[in-house]
């Protein structure tokens, strides 16, 4: 379908459905306006009393006016930000950390440095769990510094940057310097922070980006070109190096912890930042406060959330708005709690681990079934706003890369997540993967657990000549190119397993050919089976030596853990072939001429 232009009201109601609907509490933080605490107590109103003026009584006086006549009204509660001292701030916060709204004055202490307790505030509030929009409003005359500053106090310093400097770097450009007396200094100019911001925000950490501005990256080269054709300085690197001293002289803005990643725009129009748990948005603080759900709309809609960002607000927000109720309606189900209870309760489980994540997981599908109507109904709006943009459209929109659509990397993370799940289980089962060291040459080795989960039930299966240890098939698993798994990834013989942060992929077949038989070996869990140390557990292989079987105990570590889905495919596989029948009987084919 062509790209077209989509619904702008349509797209405005969803957006207001899931960010501004259900802003219950606004804090608003500021160090002129009048506090309850301030008016109320005598004593603080004697030796520390608000002494501000008729102006910031009247502007409180019209949020409050605005926020209680609304059609969801708002609960408003004002912070004196003079107090707002490290300790204060501590007793503060949960406060802060569960606003639905902040509104935060950008210069808080205007004896101090500017911004810098209100991105100090900001930057707690990027830590925590809890979503917050937030509305910073300054007396400062040019907001798009005021939005460059925030986005910087939470942007950390880039670790791999301190590899750009190096001395044949240093000297090109001190044989440069002595040419052309100055453009060491000109050079530095080029990357601004506000270049800086845009490489690290909006392309990654990408430095050779810089080269492709039209402006700066325009200059850099042309400044590049002048040295002689057989200089050794990449343009690469030298842009790096710009990134390197600028990052350098802008250290004490920089945010200590990172905070993962952060988004910016800071046009005229329209200005956000946006990290994993905040929406920030400045605005002058000679707006009135009955703009302040209108400016955070249309920030909110300049940053264009994607369509499963908008799901997934939706699903928030109804668990926070419908969540009792649903809560209500699953417990009022008795006969369905007593079982679930008689699970939970056990007292003499063999998986403790298992009980509690089933228990959660039976109940956080109760959960969504009874929210699923809403949220079905919601997604079909959602579908048919951004339906006319088509797929690159809202990609673009949403700044994904389109080219990824199909990558390798795309397919092996889709494939990782619709294969595998997080470890969930006490003791060893169908699907569990592990790494162990090989009794001959000591190589690490992957294996994947494909014995029948019921006969892995620690003591649920007595063995005659067992007692502390449970047998099972493992098969080895090979490394295969990521080419190989992707070209043939429907023959379900394939495992994308994500290891510290990089899929892997491997098979069951040497070589991913499925002509080849599985390699696979009898194996004798000790203690039942049941990890130890975070998910590590004692294996026995049978080995021959000196014509003697014996076994040798290694310790195993599990790494990954496959959907039961997917564990089943491969336990029918070596079960195939662990009772694939021998005829007796040779045919011959006819000879190829």
């Amino acid at each position: 379908m062509p790209d077209a232009a989509m619904d702008i009201k349509e797209h405005d109601q969803l957006i207001r459905e899931v960010f501004i609907d259900p802003i219950r509490t606004v804090i608003v933080v500021d160090d002129e306006y009048p506090t309850l605490d301030s008016l109320l107590s005598e004593k603080e109103f004697e030796e520390n009393g608000w002494k501000g003026k008729f102006p910031e009584v009247k502007r409180v006086r019209e949020l409050l006016d605005f926020a209680r006549t609304k059609e969801k009204p708002w609960l408003v509660d004002v912070h004196d930000g003079k107090k707002f001292t490290y300790k204060a701030e501590e007793i503060i916060a949960p406060y802060l950390h569960h606003s639905d709204l902040l509104v935060l004055d950008y210069n808080l202490d205007p004896f101090g440095v500017k911004g810098k307790d209100a991105i100090n505030i900001l930057r707690r509030l990027a830590e925590n769990d809890h979503f917050n929009s937030v509305i910073v409003y300054t007396n400062e005359d040019i907001i798009n510094k005021v939005v460059r500053e925030i986005a910087l106090g939470l942007t950390s310093p880039d670790s791999t940057l301190s590899t750009a400097e190096s001395k044949p770097l240093l000297d090109t450009l001190e044989k440069w310097e002595e040419k052309e007396e100055g453009i060491t200094s000109k050079l530095e100019d080029e990357v601004t922070e506000e270049t800086y911001l845009q490489v690290r925000t909006k392309y990654s950490g990408n430095y050779d980006k810089i080269l492709s501005m039209e402006g700066e990256g325009k200059r850099i080269r042309d400044h590049w070109s002048r040295l002689n054709k057989d200089n050794p300085l990449d343009p690469k690197q030298l842009v790096k190096w710009l990134a390197f001293r600028r990052q350098e002289k802008i250290k004490a803005q920089l945010s200590l912890k990172s905070i993962g990643n952060i988004q910016v725009c800071n046009s005229t129009e329209n200005n956000w930042i946006q990290t994993g748990s905040l929406f920030i948005t400045v605005l002058s603080k000679r707006s009135s406060p009955a703009q302040f759900e209108t400016v955070l709309l249309e920030a909110i809609k300049a940053s264009f959330p994607s369509p499963h960002r908008l799901l997934l607000a939706k699903i928030r927000s109804e668990i926070d708005q419908r969540g009792v109720l649903a809560e209500a309606a699953i417990l009022e189900n008795k006969y369905l709690q007593v079982q679930w209870l008689g699970d939970f309760l056990n007292p003499d489980p063999t998986d403790i681990k298992g009980v509690i994540l089933n228990t959660i997981d039976r109940h956080w599908e109760a959960l969504g079934d009874q929210m699923r109507v809403a949220v079905n109904n919601f997604a079909q709006k959602i579908h048919q706003a951004f339906l006319p943009l088509g797929v690159n459209g809202v990609m673009d929109k949403c700044s994904l890369n389109k080219d990824d659509l199909g990558s390798d990397e795309s397919l092996k993370r889709f494939n990782c997540f619709t294969s595998t799940k997080p470890i969930d289980r006490s003791h060893l089962t169908t699907g569990h993967i592990f790494q162990m060291y090989s009794v001959v040459g000591g190589e690490p080795r992957m294996w994947i657990c494909l014995s029948p989960a019921c006969d892995l039930v620690p003591n649920q299966k007595t063995h005659t000549y067992l007692n502390e240890s449970v047998p099972f098939i493992a098969a080895r698993l090979h490394k295969v190119s990521p080419k190989k798994a992707l070209d043939d990834a429907n023959r379900n013989v394939f495992l994308f397993l994500d290891m510290d942060g990089k899929v892997e992929t491997f098979c069951i077949h040497k070589e991913g050919n499925i002509i080849l038989n599985p390699e696979w070996e009898q194996m004798f869990a000790h203690n039942q089976g049941r990890f130890h140390n975070e998910n590590k557990l004692t294996i026995a292989l049978i080995v021959e030596k000196c014509g003697d079987l014996i076994s040798c105990w290694n310790e195993a570590t599990l790494v990954a853990q496959l959907r039961s889905e997917y564990a089943l495919n491969l336990l029918q596989r070596i079960g195939a072939l662990l009772s694939r029948p021998g005829l007796g009987i040779n045919f011959k084919s006819r000879l190829k001429q």
